[in-house]
């Protein structure tokens, strides 16, 4: 599996990509808490966008590809109950920078 973020927005308008991270070369613990949370999403039927409502908000675009399937759902991160799993996601490709 894998997975590709782009942070872009915020107050300073930055642009930053975390990934692409392939779960097949990180340690068997790692990438089954990857392969996890993309499951717990149900990601592939997430749809494409979901939106929230502020200013100077981060707006991330995730991306999953496995095998045949790819899949790309871009949010902004109002900390809405809605984005918060999606939020875990990407907190835990950040910590693997």
């Amino acid at each position: 599996m894998i997975i590709s973020v782009k942070r872009s927005g915020g107050f300073a308008g930055v642009t930053e990509n975390l990934g692409p991270v392939n779960t097949e070369g990180l340690d068997g613990l790692a990438a089954k808490k990857l392969e996890q949370l993309v499951q717990t999403l149900d990601f592939f039927n997430l749809p494409p966008t979901i939106s929230g409502v502020g200013m100077d908000l981060f707006r991330y675009e995730i991306t999953v590809g496995e095998g045949e399937r790819q899949h790309t759902v871009t949010f902004d991160d109002d900390n809405s109950p809605e984005t918060m799993p999606l939020h875990r996601l990407v907190e835990s490709l950040d910590q693997m920078k």
